[in-house]
This record gives C-alpha cells, sequence and structure tokens, in this order.
C-alpha cells in the first residue's frame, strides 16, 4: 500500500475516528462537556462531528441524560467483522485441503450489498497462475464464486440486485435476458456449484461452491481457479464435489446448515448388486428414463448437467444432446420428444435442438418452483409435478397436459412429487412424494383424465433407510420403486405388498424403466450429486444407467 503524505489526510475524519475511539474506551455514557474535555475540541466541532455520527448510527444520543455512547451501526459492523474471522478460521482448513489436492488458486469470497468480495486466497503452485484478488470486488454474474453467491439468495434479492446492475448483467452476450441467467442461477443452486470457462477472466476457468449458515443463506464462497489449458469443463464438473465437500465442512465448522451429503455405505443386509453396464455416463441428477416409440433407443436426462441421453439398445451407442436449461423429464410422442423445463414444456426435434410445439407453462408466476417428474399416460396427456427450489412444504402441485397444450392442476399441497405411473386396467394412478416419504394412489378416470379419492398406498417408515423417488410399472402391475439414499429398488404388488428388493451399485438410483417381454429387464438411472468423494471413489458407477434382471 502507499504510503498517504500526513498532510492529505482528512483531519476531520480523524477527529471523528478519535469521538468513537473515546466513547469506546470508557464504561459510562458521556456528555459533551467530557467529550470535549476528553479530547481537547471546542464545543462547535465535538457537536457537530456527535451530530454526523449520530446520523450514520455510529453514536447513540440518550435525550434523558443528555449523553452519548457507541451507536448499533458499530455492533453490526464488529460483528460482521468477526464473522470474516470465524469464516477465514472454518474455511481456510478446507481451503488448505483443496490446494494440497488440485495445486490451483483457491478462493473466499464474502457478499457484500453490492455482491461480494474477495477476503482470502492461496496462490496456485502452478508456473502460470493469477494476480491476487485480495480485496477486489467479484464478479456477480461472470465468474464462478459470484454467481455462488448469489445464487442463493431469494428470488427477490436477487432480482433487486440484477435490475440495478441490468446492462452489466445481460453485457457479454453470455444471456440475452434476465430470465435466462435467472434459469442458470436456479441450476448453480439446485446442483450446488458453478463453473466459470472465460467468462471472468479469459483463460482462466474456476469451480465455487457456497458457504451458508444456521439458517441454510449464503455467507460465503470458496472457489478454485486456474488456467483454461487444465480447467475444462470436464474437469471443473469432476472437481465441483470437491468443493462442495469443502464449503460443507467450512459451513459445519462455522455452524452452518448445508445440505446433507450421502456417506453411508451399502446396508449389510442387501445382497451383491447383478447388473449389466449400459452407460457410465456419471450423472449429476440423471431422470426420466423413458423408452422412445419405436423401442430403438432409451431417453434420459440429467437435470442438474442439462443433457438429454439417447442409448441405442442395439448398438449400445449412447448418444449426448446438451442442453442450455434444467430439463426435469422426458417422454417420446408422435409429434417429437416432449421436454420439461425451467422455461415451460415443449416438443422438440432431438437430433436439431429445435423446438416445433409450445406447450406452455402452467407455474410461470411462480419463479420460485420448478418443475420434477413427469410421465405421459396412454392418451397422450402430460402429468407433471412441480416443488419450491427451497423444497418448501406444500408447495408443489400435479398437472395435467392435454395434447392441445391445455393445462389442468390435478393436486396441489404436495412437497416433491416424483415418480408416477398407471395400473394395467388404468382406473389406478400413482404418485409418489418423496419429502412425505409414500406413494399414493388415486382413482383414474381415462375417458376423461380425472383423478379422486387419494389414499396412501406405501408408506416408509422411520426405520426404513431411503425415500422413494421415481418409478414404472410392469406388464404384470407391480410397482418398481427407485429407493433414494437406500442403495436398492423395491418390487412391490398393485395392493402395496413388497416383493422383491435388488440392490444397485451407488447409493441414489433415482427412476425405473421397466422392458417387458423382449428384454424382461429393469433400468435404472442415478445421480452422483452430494454423494461423499470417498463413496464415489469406491462407487464410480453413481451416476450411471444400468440394467436389472427381473428374475
Amino acid at each position: 500500500m502507499t504510503e498517504v503524505p500526513a498532510k492529505t489526510r482528512s483531519a476531520t475524519l480523524a477527529k471523528g475516528l478519535q469521538i468513537l475511539s473515546f466513547l469506546g474506551s470508557v464504561s459510562e455514557p458521556q456528555s459533551l462537556r467530557q467529550v470535549m474535555d476528553g479530547l481537547g475540541m471546542t464545543k462547535p466541532t465535538a457537536h457537530r462531528l456527535l451530530a454526523t455520527l449520530i446520523d450514520h448510527g455510529m453514536v447513540r444520543f440518550d435525550s434523558d441524560g443528555n449523553t452519548y455512547r457507541p451507536g448499533m451501526r458499530l455492533f453490526e459492523l464488529s460483528r460482521q467483522v468477526w464473522q470474516d474471522f470465524d469464516l477465514r478460521g472454518s474455511a481456510v482448513p478446507e481451503m488448505q485441503k483443496l490446494h494440497a489436492m488440485t495445486g490451483e488458486t483457491i478462493s473466499l469470497a464474502i457478499p457484500t450489498p453490492d455482491g461480494g468480495v474477495y477476503i482470502d486466497e492461496l496462490q496456485s503452485s502452478h508456473h502460470l497462475r493469477e494476480q491476487s484478488r485480495i480485496g477486489q470486488r467479484v464478479s456477480k454474474w461472470n465468474s464462478a464464486i459470484g454467481k455462488a453467491l448469489v445464487s442463493g439468495l431469494s428470488y427477490d434479492e436477487r432480482v433487486r440486485l440484477q435490475e440495478s446492475e441490468k446492462t452489466q448483467t445481460v453485457s457479454n452476450g453470455q444471456y440475452t435476458d434476465l430470465s435466462e441467467l435467472n434459469h442458470h442461477l436456479d441450476l448453480v443452486n439446485a446442483r450446488g456449484y458453478a463453473i466459470d470457462l472465460n467468462e471472468d477472466v479469459q483463460g482462466i476457468s474456476s469451480v465455487a461452491a457456497p458457504i451458508v449458515d444456521h439458517r441454510g443463506i449464503t455467507v460465503a464462497a470458496i472457489g478454485l481457479s486456474g488456467s483454461s489449458q487444465r480447467l475444462d469443463r470436464n474437469t471443473l464438473h469432476r472437481l465441483g464435489p470437491a468443493v462442495i465437500e469443502a464449503t460443507r465442512l467450512a459451513s459445519l465448522q462455522a455452524g452452518g446448515a448445508p445440505r446433507p451429503v450421502s456417506s453411508a455405505p451399502m446396508p449389510a443386509n442387501l445382497p451383491e448388486p447383478r447388473f449389466d453396464i449400459l452407460a457410465d455416463v456419471q450423472n449429476l441428477i440423471g431422470e426420466s428414463p423413458v423408452r422412445s416409440l419405436d423401442g430403438q433407443f432409451i431417453y434420459w436426462v440429467d437435470i442438474c448437467r442439462p443433457c438429454i441421453f439417447a442409448h441405442d439398445l442395439t448398438t449400445k451407442e449412447t448418444s449426448r444432446y446438451p442442453q442450455k436449461e434444467m430439463i426435469t423429464a422426458i417422454s417420446d410422442t408422435k409429434r417429437g420428444l416432449l421436454v420439461a423445463g425451467l422455461s415451460g414444456i415443449r416438443i422438440m426435434d432431438l437430433p436439431t435442438g429445435q423446438t416445433t410445439t409450445t406447450l406452455g407453462n402452467p407455474e410461470a408466476h411462480k419463479p420460485t418452483n420448478r418443475f420434477n417428474d413427469g410421465k405421459c399416460d396412454n392418451r397422450g396427456r402430460f402429468w407433471i409435478g412441480s416443488l419450491a427450489f427451497n423444497l418448501e412444504k406444500g408447495a408443489g402441485s400435479l398437472y395435467r397436459i392435454d395434447p392441445d397444450g391445455s393445462s389442468h392442476a390435478m393436486e396441489s399441497g404436495l412437497s416433491l412429487p416424483n415418480g408416477m405411473g398407471w395400473s394395467r386396467d388404468n382406473r389406478t394412478m400413482y404418485l409418489i412424494d418423496t419429502a412425505d416419504r409414500v406413494v399414493f394412489a388415486y382413482d383414474f378416470d381415462e375417458q376423461s383424465g380425472g383423478i379422486g379419492n387419494r389414499r396412501p398406498l406405501i408408506e416408509f417408515d422411520d426405520g426404513c433407510i431411503g425415500s422413494p423417488d421415481g418409478m414404472d410399472i410392469d406388464v404384470d402391475g407391480n410397482l418398481w420403486l427407485a429407493i433414494w439414499d437406500g442403495w436398492r429398488v423395491q418390487k412391490h404388488a398393485p395392493d402395496g405388498k413388497l416383493l422383491a428388493q435388488y440392490s444397485v451399485p451407488f447409493p441414489r438410483p433415482t427412476s425405473c424403466l421397466c422392458l417387458d417381454e423382449d428384454y424382461d429387464k429393469v433400468i435404472v438411472s442415478s445421480a452422483r450429486i452430494r454423494v461423499s468423494n470417498d463413496l464415489l471413489q469406491k462407487f464410480p458407477l453413481a451416476g450411471g444407467l444400468i440394467a436389472l434382471p427381473k428374475a
């Protein structure tokens, strides 16, 4: 720091700071005369400075005794300083672990009213490195660490920041409008980390994740950055779980409440898994496996690393179709692939990615919600559930989207609506609410598409490991449930009775697809999001697509 000559410094500011130091050094509130005598100031100077400090909340005036004492604003600032020290104490050990593992630059940033600032850093051990950023402002919209900070804000806070900086938020051409930017931030929030490829600094790429407090509110973020030659997109995604683990441990050390991470090993009472590997694709959240109408392909999505996959059952090849926004469910139709995403529901031509028909968005008025699992009934009506990004209880709904694009709200008050299916006679519809750990059954009117008489069919008690996620119905009418955090798939009779359990080589199976008659297998998708690094190393198929023998 360059030394500032004493004669150019602010004498008024210095006297104001003397008053604050004086009031903070005495045990009792002070009168104007005591301030004047204690600091050797004239009455006009002391009175003027005290009035200014009162206006800024730095000093409080007690009219009963005509005395002055330190203001609450000083307490707020000191609390922030101590919080920063606490964060450093909690974050630095985890930053050091990341640095030792990767040799890349590891940064710590905190949010500020206008965005964020870097407060600590471990420099890269590689020859090509960045300049230190300590004390610099964070680029909120174009850096991984900035996105990690702002993605955890409430929707209203996020929009307020964006509107105040609308020109900067879309200036680099990455986002066409604020809606597209918010969809990306929702994606960051859902998967738990952000990545940046040459957005903030040319030639530098990074990955970052948030540190949260006891309320789950973001209070800081840790970022890992380095040369784009070393850190391509796949490498950043591979490092994402390690950064999440660092911020999770830092959050816990600071008294925070981060999202849970799966670390429990496979239960000893489950048999050794028997399976075939269809696609080792390391999905963050693989979901919605469906068979193409011609029977040749299995389609599924990765929700949090947005992509649609197509596995050819004949050639055994898997194709990828990256998407710009979070995609949660798909279904093949005669008009093309039906896709549910953050911007709504549409029909698309998969090879070109072009939207051919827009079916609307029944929750466009709820920017804090997103769609989840969905499926078509045998009349081509698409059923889709919604949930709140923060998993607020009862904030989700179930919709029916008819082929003409009309939408109908069929159920409300759901928390995490998930897998669904229909009985072989189409007189019963099944729906999972993962948050309540229950499979509901409804009376279903095939003609009208109406549902009613909801009742619990399968309930998971506190002694049952894992929660029901996705499902499918086989040719005999049995329900196949993927048990998230349960390492298994369960087969139930139409009346709900448990018939069998099948272990899988990962903790988080997400959904099932029954291939009857010609294949006699059950396809299982899976997730690797927020699975501990130890488990990922022991069970690398997490996030892959496998086939279980039904026998």
